[in-house]
């Protein structure tokens, strides 16, 4: 299946569909009178477990139907929703969230939400994947060159304090459309190899998303809203000479303050987020370089040796040369 052959088996209209344009738009598929209900949070809501879709699979795909609506559910997985073509508005907790063609929204386990009406030219793709597929190991590929993508990442595997769904509004160049196709293309067409295609493709889609995601918080910091994300931008790029009050100083904030802040929406305190950028640094120069461990202890702040492989080790599990010698292994 190629990409044009992947349009038109989307907006071809399937069974469910044909029989949608027969009925009044109000009238749910008999479907759901085999999906059960559940109490939450004092009403009914469907339980989506998608339990058949799953056998053997981490991640399946569906295409919503069209000429129909979806009731009020929760899911026992996480589900990633791209607005393929049109648009799709969903009711997320009691709030009405309206995304377009190219939008991502990615809405953790057990958020009860709806979605309205979709039109003919509304072709909305959701990507359900087990808890376990983003927990892992899976985030861990997609590397920890810095606090930001580790925040970030964290974020994604639904482990932080948020909001219960992240939105990823459509940049005006991005790769994600072009990888969703290819997602698709192996789904539908399953062939040799499909599902380590699509593992391989859902990395390379998790890293666009946080390239998009970590320049939308910049962007909107730099129109006057400090965040979190501008926050450690600055100990990514200052972590060798800064302190708590250098940091509290820049932002035009009380020391005390900003402590509490980055704690908040981390989990980690400032010094903590210094030493693991210190290591990240560290990671790279053992991976990408021939220096010698106390050289590189010495460039990343440590001029106590003893320190340094207490801190590494407390992060990566392993001793420095240890670690240089695998990921040497896994590059080769």
């Amino acid at each position: 299946m190629d990409k044009q052959e992947l349009d038109t088996f989307l907006f071809k209209y399937t069974d469910s569909e044909k029989r949608h344009m027969l009925t009044n738009r109000q009238v749910l598929s008999k479907r759901y009178n085999s999906i059960p209900k559940v109490l939450f949070q004092g009403r009914e809501v469907y339980l989506f477990t998608f339990n058949k879709l799953f056998e053997g699979k981490y991640v399946c795909v569906n295409k919503e139907s069209r000429l129909t609506y979806i009731p009020e559910h929760i899911h026992t997985v996480i589900e990633l929703v791209y607005v393929y073509s049109g648009s799709c508005t969903q009711v997320i907790n009691g709030k009405r969230v309206t995304i377009t063609q190219g939008d991502i929204c990615m809405l953790d386990t057990s958020v009860p939400h709806s979605v309205e009406y979709l039109n003919k030219d509304d072709i909305i793709i959701s990507i359900e994947m087990q808890k376990e597929y983003l927990t892992r190991g899976f985030l861990l590929r997609l590397g920890d060159d810095g606090i930001i993508n580790r925040f970030l990442a964290n974020a994604l595997s639904m482990n932080a304090a948020h909001d219960q769904y992240l939105l990823f509004k459509k940049q005006k160049e991005n790769q994600i459309h072009s990888i969703l196709q290819n997602i698709l293309c192996e789904y539908y067409d399953s062939q040799f190899c499909s599902d380590k295609f699509i593992d391989a493709y859902m990395v390379l889609l998790f890293c666009e998303i946080l390239r998009q995601y970590r320049h939308q918080q910049v962007s909107s910091a730099q129109k006057g809203s400090q965040n979190i994300i501008e926050i450690l931008n600055y100990i990514e790029n200052n972590y060798a000479t800064t302190s708590l009050q250098d940091t509290a100083a820049h932002f035009g904030f009380h020391p005390n303050y900003l402590s509490s802040y980055i704690r908040k929406n981390t989990g980690h305190s400032f010094k903590e987020l210094v030493i693991m950028q210190k290591m990240f640094q560290a990671s790279f120069y053992l991976i990408n370089t021939n220096l010698p461990i106390y050289e590189i202890a010495s460039r990343v702040g440590y001029d106590n040796l003893g320190h340094f492989y207490r801190k590494f080790e407390a992060l990566y599990q392993m001793k420095p040369l240890l670690y240089r010698k695998l990921k040497s292994n896994v590059l080769n």
